[in-house]
């Protein structure tokens, strides 16, 4: 009987034990303040960049057409000859590299110097044509001898003018039968054979050592992106990052928008690009868009309110965070610049650790309270009304 009095008495004294510690009457601590993430305000620089990715291209290409002369490929509609051209020699093969000037392949023009002779011979006779419709001209007396001297006069003088354009065609066709590289470049076509007939079309195509980068940028990025723009452009092909400046930005849409996506071309032309790259290799570029240097720096997420009327979380000596009025200048995604209202040195508070967490504070998760961990030793915490602490 005594076991069993003395057992209901410990069992109400447990029960009304629990009872106090669920009502905070005794061994519950009382609640603290939330774990706050904070970061140094520190002077650095900042950097707001746009990247995009995009494919190597020759900034100038030009296809040598016998007859015709050089064209820039690509703009608009390729020429083409209509006369027949006899290849004599050809110099180059295709990855030679060329200067300016260079003759890189002839053409046979024994029919054009025949042609040439008997323009000459008809230019010749045009003039002195022209010479003897003026003397009559000068020896006409009478009203109608004058008419008369003056309509020979613009028949020797059509004539004449037609003779010096015949003459001058065929000249420049005989020139125009050694193709000349227009600039200094890599030949990357080659299309004729010596002893045979060249095509119609380009019978040499060279482009440029130097190179461009065209790629797209999303509409909301187009109006940070302005031309003579800093970039860095990685090529992955070659493990190599080179400088280069925004050239050219399309006014108009480009193919590879979809969607509600809407994207715009943006040329990019390397500054010095390696020896080895080639047009259709893949770049990465990183368009700098604005830039502050040596300035006084918070993470962006710091930041409260909008452009003009910013704020951040400082921390009392008790621990509880107050809103602090700051001047910003760049902001950036993921720092901004400080002009004002903060010193180098004073941690502002980036978040809670309940958010880190995604619990409320006091709550498990992936780090539970008391040994809360940033990984790679991210952004300190303050436990509220207690000090700094490092994630400890």
């Amino acid at each position: 009987m005594k076991l069993k009095v003395i057992a209901l008495v410990a069992l109400v004294a447990i029960g009304v034990g629990a009872v106090a510690v669920a009502t905070g009457a005794i061994g519950a601590k009382a609640a603290s303040g939330p774990d706050y993430l904070t970061a140094n305000a520190s002077v650095g620089d900042l950097t707001d960049d746009v990247a995009a990715t995009g494919t190597l291209a020759a900034s100038e290409s030009y296809g040598l057409v016998f007859g015709v002369g050089p064209y820039v490929v690509g703009d608009g509609d390729a020429p083409v000859s209509t006369d027949t051209w006899p290849v004599t020699k050809v110099n180059v093969a295709v990855g030679d590299t060329v200067a300016a000037g260079d003759v890189v392949a002839t053409a046979d023009t024994t029919d054009l110097k025949r042609q040439l002779a008997s323009a000459t011979a008809d230019l010749r006779s045009a003039q002195i044509q022209l010479a003897m419709a003026r003397d009559t001209l000068d020896a006409a007396t009478t009203t109608d001898a004058i008419r008369q001297a003056k309509l020979g006069l613009y028949g020797a003088q059509n004539q004449d003018s037609q003779a010096t354009e015949a003459r001058r065609a065929i000249q420049a066709k005989i020139k125009a039968a050694s193709l000349k590289a227009p600039i200094a470049g890599v030949v990357t076509a080659v299309s004729i054979r010596a002893g045979f007939d060249a095509p119609s079309g380009a019978a040499v195509v060279i482009a440029s050592t130097t190179y461009e980068v065209s790629t797209d940028v999303v509409e909301s990025d187009l109006a940070k992106i302005k031309v003579g723009q800093t970039a860095s452009v990685s090529i992955t092909a070659l493990d190599a990052t080179v400088t280069g400046k925004v050239s050219a930005i399309s006014p108009v849409a480009g193919d590879s928008s979809s969607g509600s996506v809407v994207s715009y071309p943006v040329t990019v032309t390397l500054t010095a690009p390696p020896a080895a790259a080639r047009a259709g290799m893949t770049a990465d570029v990183t368009i700098t868009t604005a830039s502050a240097t040596g300035v006084l720096t918070v993470p962006s997420s710091a930041l409260q309110g909008t452009s003009g009327s910013y704020a951040v979380l400082t921390l009392a000596p008790d621990g509880t965070a107050q809103r602090t009025p700051v001047d910003v200048g760049l902001v950036t995604g993921t720092g901004a610049e400080i002009k004002s209202g903060l010193a180098a040195g004073t941690a502002v508070v980036t978040g809670t650790a309940s958010e880190l967490i995604g619990t409320t504070t006091g709550g498990t998760g992936t780090f539970p309270r008391g040994g809360f961990a940033v990984p790679g030793g991210g952004p300190v915490f303050q436990r509220g009304g207690g000090n700094s602490t490092n994630g400890n």
